[in-house]
């Protein structure tokens, strides 16, 4: 075995070996053929006697520096039906190299005892070399590059599938080029469709650019494409979904690379070719503070997450690693979720899975917490964990608040005792005017922990948000089922609207916020334009590439707690900008601490009697509603001018 193994390694070095030969000799004589044909042109095909001794005495001395030199910049290394930029480079640069070195020898030949004969061609010859032997060997490669790619055998072609690249930009030219170079893609690009007139008649890669993008059904249909590549990472998610419906109404199917932000190399390829998602369809600009603070934050802490199995936490738990803390330990009460989060974790960045502790707890164990807290002494705590789903607390208010509100206040005490710098708390919009024990439960967690900041050197800051895409329990993933099951697609409401944020935009945006966070300061973060619920569901069933008239939407009634649109600010709140365009400081009015404290035992107690727990949040926060309503709030009371530009449906 070890013989044959020898024998092929043998054999490999040896063709190696004669590849290069056989490129050292071609070069030679491109080198001397130019050499020649540069005198020849020089004095118009009729070489005085005087310089033809010159030729012939440095034909030796050009050739073979020539030769050095493209030793050293590679010119018999590479494989020339791969040429590309790279590789004129490196032609360009050793050819000139060589060239220099040829006027510099014409100069101080002399000087070193070389004959001038040797080194003392006419400086013209030198520049007319330099031309001919760059076009000779660019042009040599590009012909084999050109010839490859023309006569390579054609794997039944009438089984290609013809698309259409959406944007006629630098990411649709690397799509097309390496969907020509792969041939066993099965794909044939038969144009580019783009909105700038300007690209319009113009060829790329010999492929016709066309537009604009709303006729993109007359085009596909000349075209005959069968499918569409949206090559446009820049666009935004309005953008975008208007694309989409254009797309799917001339009954074509398509497929997407992803936004810029999430780009790795900063390259395209045909591999990153994916379904649209529901998050392509949030895509905003993404806008980092300068100086990059929330590294300088997060490197060499000690960290803690709560909730970390969750969609938010474990996501938190991810980009907080990146930054390089001392350690990350990791809560969460859910055995396969922190089983699926360490997996997460072990998967992106191996190199830290030392640096991390998964820990199976319930926050509500207030001495399993403490003893965790005064073990691993967190630096900076981030409070994710809590009850989500706004029917389950409706049926369960004294879980939610006993989870949602009492843990928060007692963690935070916690971690305040035993030296915690920062306390980060994830909040939700739903806490603006709430309607909702989940939203209550929210609401008063805040001015709890407000309280605790009075009292302490901790800094806590508090970071409101909307819905997560895709996070457990939240309506994306429902609808997905729904449409997998053939519908219908149930929507609480016509005219529901809610805030949808990307996971990875709104965790950067939080850990931006707590570089922000001073002491007891509530941030809000800007969610973008609230969203339709049977938008999303109508864009949800396109991405399917269903129509509504294959699954249809029905509509349920709003359930118990639920608002018709989310506010972004509570009544008597002020509004303060930061140096985050999309982050603002909230401030709201907040009672005094024996007031707190009175109402926070009284909340101690209504979690112990059944039916208590509503009209003790109502004490403290006027604008929950103390009795649990008879049905669902169709339209619920808020003020207007509270609420976001168009939420308010007409009569």
């Amino acid at each position: 075995m070890k013989e044959d193994q020898s024998l092929f390694e043998t054999l490999l070095y040896r063709l190696v070996a004669a590849r290069v030969a056989i490129l050292f000799i071609f070069h030679a004589v491109v080198f001397a053929a130019a050499y020649a044909f540069s005198y020849l042109l020089r004095f118009e095909f009729a070489i005085p006697p005087e310089f033809l001794a010159t030729f012939k005495s440095s034909l030796l001395v050009v050739v073979g520096l020539q030769l050095l030199v493209g030793v050293f910049f590679g010119f018999y290394r590479g494989w020339w039906r791969y040429v590309g930029m790279g590789d004129v480079v490196r032609l360009v640069f050793g050819l000139s190299t060589a060239a220099m070195l040829l006027v510099g020898l014409w100069y101080v030949g002399a000087i070193f005892g070389i004959h001038e004969r040797f080194v003392r061609s006419p400086r013209g010859v030198i520049m007319i070399d330099w031309a001919f032997s760059l076009l000779a060997l660019f042009g040599t490669r590009v012909l084999i590059r050109l010839g490859r790619d023309r006569f390579r055998p054609q794997e039944m072609p009438e089984l290609h599938k013809r698309v259409l690249i959406v944007g006629a930009g630098d990411a649709g030219e690397t799509l097309a080029r390496e969907i020509e170079h792969r041939p066993q893609l099965g794909m044939k690009v038969v144009g580019f469709v783009d909105d700038h007139r300007a690209k319009w008649g113009a060829h790329i890669r010999g492929i016709k650019v066309t537009g604009p993008i709303s006729s993109i059904g007359p085009i596909a249909d000349s075209a005959g494409a069968d499918e569409v590549l949206l090559a446009i990472p820049s666009a935004s998610g309005s953008r975008l979904r208007e694309i989409i419906r254009r797309v799917s109404e001339a009954d074509l199917t398509f497929k997407t690379i992803p936004g810029i932000d999430h780009f790795v190399s900063g390259k395209v390829h045909v591999s990153q070719l994916r379904p649209v998602n529901i998050e392509d369809l949030m895509r905003r600009k993404r806008i980092e503070l300068p100086g990059d603070p929330v590294r300088q934050l997060f490197k060499g802490k000690r960290v803690l997450v709560t909730g970390a199995g969750g969609t938010v936490g474990s996501e938190l738990s991810s980009q907080i690693l990146h930054f390089e803390p001392e350690n990350l330990v990791l809560i969460e009460r859910s055995e396969y979720a922190l089983y699926e989060v360490r997996k997460r974790l072990g998967r992106e960045l191996p190199w830290a899975s030392s640096r991390i502790s998964c820990n199976l707890l319930d926050v509500c164990d207030r001495a399993v917490m403490e003893g965790l807290v005064e073990r691993e002494k967190p630096q900076i705590v981030v409070h994710a964990a809590a009850h989500k789903h706004v029917p389950l607390g409706e049926e369960n208010p004294e879980e939610y608040v006993r989870n949602n509100t009492l843990a928060t206040r007692s963690f935070a005490e916690i971690c305040a005792k035993h030296g915690a710098d920062r306390f980060v708390f994830i909040s939700t919009d739903k806490a603006i005017n709430p309607t909702s024990v989940m939203g209550a439960s929210k609401r008063a967690a805040e001015m709890l922990l407000l309280d605790v900041a009075r009292e302490c050197d901790m800094k806590v800051t508090i970071v409101r948000f909307g819905n997560v895409i895709g996070s457990s329990g939240s309506v994306i993933p429902l609808f997905m089922e729904q449409i997998e099951a053939g519908g219908p697609v149930t929507v609480t409401h016509p005219e529901v609207t809610r805030y949808f944020i990307r996971t990875s935009e709104a965790i950067s945006l939080v850990l931006q916020a707590a570089t922000l966070g001073n002491d007891g300061q509530i941030f809000m973060l800007d969610m973008g334009e609230p969203v339709k619920i049977v938008d999303l569901a109508r864009d949800l069933i396109r991405l399917s590439n269903h129509t509504v008239d294959e699954i249809p939407i029905t509509f349920t009634g709003l359930r118990q707690g639920e608002k018709l649109f989310e506010e972004i600010r509570m009544s008597g709140e002020s509004v303060h900008a930061t140096m985050h365009p999309q982050i603002v400081i909230t401030a709201a009015p907040q009672p005094d601490s024996p007031e707190i404290q009175r109402w926070f035992h009284q909340l101690v107690r209504a979690c112990d009697e059944s039916g208590s727990v509503r009209p003790v949040l109502n004490s403290l926060i006027p604008e929950y509603p103390a009795e649990t309503p008879a049905g669902p709030l169709e339209r619920p009371l808020v003020n207007p001018t509270l609420a976001p530009a168009g939420a308010i449906p007409t009569a």
